[in-house]
């Protein structure tokens, strides 16, 4: 049995990704602010552990129930999907919030973090295939004015990310990290992006433009490439995946 762990499954690219991830041979962890009702129907092989990540006090407990669900003896490999994200506060630096920027940097980078070293933690007596994939973003590299928050955010986890591969190495049964940037996905995110008022974000024009133009790859789509990467032969230690 492989076990994945996925933040942010109550829609989006995170429930996308767990409908490809659904087979009799995978047990799926999720973990979202609410239940996604549609995706518990659809396997049984599921558990779902309703989680703010914002409460990151508890992630320590709520990891330790998670790898509570696990068979040690059946585990042929382990993995981590940080996909949960927000994009907000869309607005010049000024503007911002300190409440604001201490959600968006807690949920963006705090908590992969915090994930990633209680999974290394847990697996590490596991002699098994043990992965983590950290859903990025190009605004790490590609900056618009008014997201400045999620862009740093972004960019923190690919810093993270590389240095965790540093440290993991390649040894026999290392936690293997990789930072991936999806491309434009017709997501949540986007909408909020879109539909801010452009007095507030100037940005936002950008983002009605690229989804009228349709330029936007489905969900489905942009989770089936994911998969394969995270399942597949160029899964590379420490390494920002620039282009699926």
């Amino acid at each position: 049995m492989k076990y994945f762990i996925i933040t942010g499954t109550s829609r989006g690219l995170g429930e996308a990704i767990t409908y490809k991830l659904i087979s009799p041979d995978h047990h799926l962890i999720c973990i979202s602010r609410k239940i996604n009702e549609s995706l518990m129907a659809k396997s049984s092989n599921m558990d779902y552990l309703e989680f703010d990540l914002n409460n990151v006090e508890q992630v320590d407990a709520m990891m330790e129930k998670a790898f509570s669900k696990m068979d040690k003896a059946s585990i042929e490999g382990v993995y981590l999907i940080n996909n949960a994200a927000v994009i907000s506060p869309l607005s010049r630096v000024e503007q911002g919030s300190a409440q604001e920027f201490k959600h968006n940097l807690t949920v963006n980078l705090l908590a992969p973090m915090l994930l990633t070293s209680l999974f290394i933690r847990f697996s590490e007596e596991l002699q098994v295939e043990k992965r983590v994939l950290n859903i990025s973003s190009s605004s790490a590299k590609h900056h618009l004015p008014g997201m400045s928050a999620y862009s740093a955010s972004k960019a923190g986890l690919d810093v993270f990310t590389k240095c965790v591969g540093v440290e993991q190495g390649n040894q026999a049964f290392a936690v293997k990290v990789v930072s991936v940037w999806p491309g434009m996905i017709d997501t949540c995110l986007q909408e909020e992006a879109r539909n801010t008022k452009i007095e507030t974000f100037a940005s936002a024009e950008i983002f009605k433009m690229v989804k009228d133009r349709g330029m936007l790859a489905t969900p489905a789509a942009t989770a089936e490439q994911l998969v394969n990467l995270l399942l597949g032969d160029q899964f590379i230690q420490g390494t920002v995946v620039e282009e699926l």
